[in-house]
This record gives structure tokens, C-alpha cells and sequence, in this order.
């Protein structure tokens, strides 16, 4: 959300906040790779995510030394690599960065789009060889909804991909950077929205001087998809924390929507020496018309501080020197309160602005971090569970409510007491669990069941799920409640003995409720202990 209303040279933003409990700290570092861009996150629980790693030669020179300097070297290897839109100045240093011993240990994202693989060499094609040696293996596309855990209740969620938009709504995309990703990330009351080079069309271009002849409005679908009201209201209406300025600052993004409904604390944007001599980013169109708010017949959010990894370069009449250059920027938060800026100076082209820039800052964080504390959750009465392959259908009873963020688990015939003792060694289930005992009838897990929800007026809610093994004997567990319940890929499919129930379901955004689990039981007379269980994603 947005914190302080104006900020001028020399300026120190800093707030006495009441001490509070200490959390685990999120970190999202944008690491100077010059013209070009490279932001690695790293989760409360110690997830990395490499989003894009500079131009070609950027991954040796920049990306893996300032890797090393913060404590992440090759034998610690990253968990996610993410490329926004397949340009060289984004993912050109990428196979470096798995050259010089990083494996890559969960997924290698990227946009879908076919750009630049035709070839032998170049960037594309060397990224693409580097990340199939992975344990990743081969770039996947992104699908929009997927969210990466970080722990502790952070999450990266994917808001759009290659033109399709969290909620359902898409907008014709043709070119690459309009193709980008979108990433939301949030903990507790801070939130960071990136989009590598996506563009903003001309909408404001009266009002703000914003121009671009290629590329179109993606970014005001995205916004309002994700803001109160939207098709996914991910945001709060006073918008985020801290906003990455898409396409280095260039004239053909950041649109008076993107401002007025992120509404930032802070602007960062990934900009250097290397760039064309008449691109001139970043733009002073962007940086002091939206970003500073002075097009005030447009841009009705209050201005931004400014920050830029360094100086463009080569500079021209539409360069703009307002954002401050500081080198390798560090943000970091515990979800709580405050978030924190910081950079090292370490700046190859203009001035070492640190000192100008007062850091480091600190910010507070007016949002409320969610809690699921006397929370009443949602009435289920008389939904209904539907099992295609024996034809089976189960009413939930009247009266029973999934808690927000809880669980519901029917279980085919055994009691409570029973069903804690097969499946939790007699541990209880925990306090946000609702348990039903079906009677006998279902589930009936003998081999490629699937399951649909639906709510008591007969609308789907969820599914149908991908089917059980035929053999049976597994347990399906549902990595992301908000990617199709249909997707194979969105499911792990592990050994009865592996089920979760009451616990494991994947960060959300707020989907509502899900089928999150199903499990067959095997051995003799275990039948009774068969479940399927439902979360609600709140």
C-alpha cells in the first residue's frame, strides 16, 4: 500500500513503529546487470527464485558473484528459474548462471512463446540446452494462477502469461514483451508486483506523453484483474508496496492504471549502460510524469520514490536522471510491519546516489497480514461430491462449515477416532478440520475415480480432478488450488502411505473451495479408511 506522500533529495522516510514478534524475513534482490534485468527472491523458508539473469555475458560478470556475495553458491543451486519474455537482455546470462554449477531443482518457467528457438545459437536455444541439464529439466510454460511457496504464508503467484490473465480474461498479444509474465508476491501486508517488459499501450498518451507504436495495453487488464472488484482481488485498494517498473522505464509501459490502482511506495526500475542510442531509458515520461505524479490530470496516486539499479546509457533529451542510481538493491521484509530498502553503490554508470537517496529506508506496511483467527469460515450444506467412475454422489449434511483455510475430509466409513489412528499414528486432527464419516458408500477407491464439486444451488465449484491410478494405492495430493483441478501436472501422485490429510494444501489466492486430496487405503479391511478432502482457499 502506499506510505509516504512525497519524497525529495536527501530525504530520510523512516517510521518509530510498537516492537513486534520477529518473522521470518522475505528478500527480493534486483542485482545490477546494467541494460537488461535480474531479480532473484529468496523466501522466508530459504526458496529461490531467479527471475531472468541479465544479457549475454551479464550471468558471469554480475549475476553469479553477487549470488556468491550473499551466501548462494553453486553447491546451494536455486529451486525456480523464471524468464518473463524471451529477449536476450533478460534471459541471456541464464545458462551461465547453470554453467557456473547451479542446478535448478524444481521448474524452469517461462512464457510459452516460441520466440527465438528456431535457431541453433543464440540465447534462447543455449538457455533452453543449460536449463534441460537441470534436475528442472526443459522450460515450461508458466500457467497463470501457478503459485511458488516461499513459506512461512509467502507466496509468487503468476497473474499473467503471454496475454491470459488471472480470472479468466485475455487481451491479443503479438508482441514479446507483451507476452511477459506478470508475478504478484505477498507476505502477510506486503506485496511486489514485477512484469518483466510488458506494455501499457497508449491510453494516457494526452495526459502523460507516453508513446509506443508496438506494443499494446496489457497492463491495465492485469491491474484491474488483481485489485478489489477485479476477477481476482489479490491487492487491497490502496494497491502494493513496491512496484518493478516494466520494460527498464521505457515509453511504452507503466499507463496511468498500472500507477493509480498499484499506487507503489516504491518504484525500482533495472536499467544500465548497453541500450540502443535512441531508446534513452529510463524515460522521463515514465519517471517524473507517472511515477513522480506530475501528470496530475491523470495520475491520481501519490508519487513514488524512485529507484534505479544505475544511470541509462547512452542518456538523451528524454532521459530521466529523477530515479536515484544505487547499484544492488535490497528489500526485505517480515510481513508484519516494515519493509526495509538498501542498496551497496555499486553503480558502473552515473553517480553513487545512496547518500541522496536516504537509505536505507524503512517503510511500514498498513496492511493487515491475514489471520484465519475466529474466522466462520463458509456453510457447505448440501453440496455435493460427485465420484464419475462409480457413478457415486455424496451430499455434505446440513450444518457443516469449512473454517477459512481449513479443511473438510469425508471419510468412506471409519470414525474420527479411527481415521486419526490409521492415518495420524493417533495424533488429532488439527482444530481447523472438519470430519465426516460417509456411512460406507463413498468414497469408493478402486481405481480411476475422479471427483466434482458442487455447490448446493447444482453450480461446479471444482474439478473434475485427474483420475486415480487404476490400480489404485496412491494418495493424489493438489499442488496449487488455483490451476485446473484437471491438470496432471498440478497434482503429486505419491504412495497411500504419503496422505496428508488436514494438512499440505498449497498457498492460494484466495480460489475459494477446493478438492485438495484423495486417497486410496490399501490393505485388508482398510477400505473403511479411504477420504477425499476439501480446502478452502480464504
Amino acid at each position: 500500500m502506499r506510505r509516504c506522500s512525497a519524497f525529495y533529495v536527501g530525504l530520510f522516510c523512516s517510521f518509530l513503529l510498537p516492537s513486534i514478534a520477529f518473522a521470518q524475513q522475505l528478500e527480493i534482490h534486483y542485482i545490477n546487470v546494467g541494460w537488461g534485468s535480474s531479480v532473484l527472491v529468496k523466501g522466508p523458508n530459504g526458496t529461490t527464485v531467479l527471475i531472468e539473469a541479465g544479457n549475454t555475458g551479464k550471468g558471469t560478470s554480475r549475476v553469479v558473484p553477487y549470488l556468491q556475495s550473499i551466501g548462494i553458491m553453486p553447491a546451494n543451486g536455486l529451486d525456480y528459474t523464471i524468464v518473463g519474455h524471451q529477449h536476450c537482455d533478460h534471459l541471456g546470462g541464464l545458462d551461465e548462471v547453470i554453467s557456473a554449477g547451479y542446478d535448478v531443482r524444481e521448474r524452469n518457467y517461462n512464457n510459452g512463446s516460441s520466440f527465438g528457438s528456431s535457431g541453433t545459437t543464440g540465447c534462447v536455444p543455449q538457455w533452453k540446452t543449460a536449463a534441460t541439464s537441470t534436475t528442472a529439466g526443459a522450460p515450461v510454460s508458466m500457467p497463470v494462477g501457478t503459485i511458488i511457496p516461499l513459506g512461512n504464508g509467502a507466496g509468487l503467484t503468476a497473474v499473467a502469461v503471454n496475454g491470459s490473465i488471472i480470472g479468466g480474461a485475455s487481451v491479443p498479444v503479438s508482441n514479446e514483451n507483451d507476452r511477459s509474465i506478470a508475478v504478484l508476491i505477498k507476505y502477510g501486508g506486503f506485496d511486489y508486483l514485477w512484469a518483466s517488459d510488458m506494455g501499457g499501450g497508449n491510453i494516457d498518451q494526452p495526459c502523460t506523453g507516453r508513446s509506443t507504436s508496438t506494443q499494446v495495453d496489457v497492463e491495465t487488464s492485469v491491474i484491474q484483474a488483481i485489485s478489489p472488484g477485479g476477477a481476482s482481488p489479490l491487492i487491497s485498494s490502496g494497491g502494493i508496496d513496491v512496484l518493478n517498473v516494466n520494460h527498464h522505464g521505457s515509453e511504452s509501459s507503466t499507463n496511468k492504471n498500472w500507477m493509480n490502482l498499484s499506487a507503489p511506495a516504491l518504484a525500482v526500475i533495472a536499467t544500465g549502460d548497453g541500450q540502443s542510442t535512441d531508446w534513452h531509458l529510463p524515460r522521463i515520461d515514465v519517471v517524473e510524469h507517472v511515477l513522480r505524479s506530475q501528470a496530475t490530470a491523470c495520475i491520481t496516486a501519490p508519487p513514488a520514490l524512485v529507484l534505479q539499479t544505475e544511470e541509462g546509457a547512452p542518456t538523451g533529451s528524454q532521459t530521466s536522471f529523477a530515479g536515484f542510481s544505487v547499484g544492488n538493491i535490497k528489500i526485505s521484509t517480515d510481513g508484519q510491519a516494515t519493509f526495509v530498502v538498501s542498496a551497496d553503490g555499486q553503480v558502473t554508470q552515473g553517480p553513487n546516489e545512496i547518500a541522496a537517496a536516504g537509505l536505507p529506508l524503512t517503510f511500514p506496511l498498513d496492511d493487515t497480514p491475514p489471520s484465519i483467527s475466529g474466522a466462520v469460515g463458509l456453510d457447505l450444506s448440501n453440496w455435493k461430491l460427485v465420484q464419475s467412475n462409480s457413478s457415486g454422489t455424496f451430499q455434505i449434511p446440513a450444518g457443516t462449515t469449512i473454517p477459512e483455510n481449513g479443511y473438510v475430509i469425508i471419510g468412506r466409513n471409519a470414525t474420527k477416532q479411527q481415521f486419526e489412528t490409521h492415518w495420524r499414528a493417533g495424533v488429532p486432527l488439527p482444530a481447523n478440520v472438519v470430519y465426516i464419516k460417509a456411512g460406507g458408500t463413498f468414497p469408493v477407491i478402486n481405481g480411476s475415480e475422479k471427483y466434482t464439486l458442487f455447490n448446493a444451488a447444482g453450480a461446479k465449484v471444482d474439478g473434475p480432478t485427474i483420475g486415480m491410478s487404476p490400480s489404485g494405492g496412491k494418495s493424489l495430493q493438489r499442488e496449487n488450488p488455483c490451476v485446473s483441478a484437471s491438470l496432471i501436472s498440478n497434482w503429486k501422485v505419491l504412495a497411500y502411505a504419503s496422505a496428508t490429510p488436514g494438512a499440505g494444501a498449497g498457498t492460494g489466492c484466495a480460489k475459494g473451495v477446493v478438492i485438495n486430496e484423495f486417497s486410496d487405503a490399501e490393505g485388508t479391511g482398510n477400505f473403511i479408511f479411504e477420504f477425499v478432502e476439501l480446502h478452502y482457499d480464504k
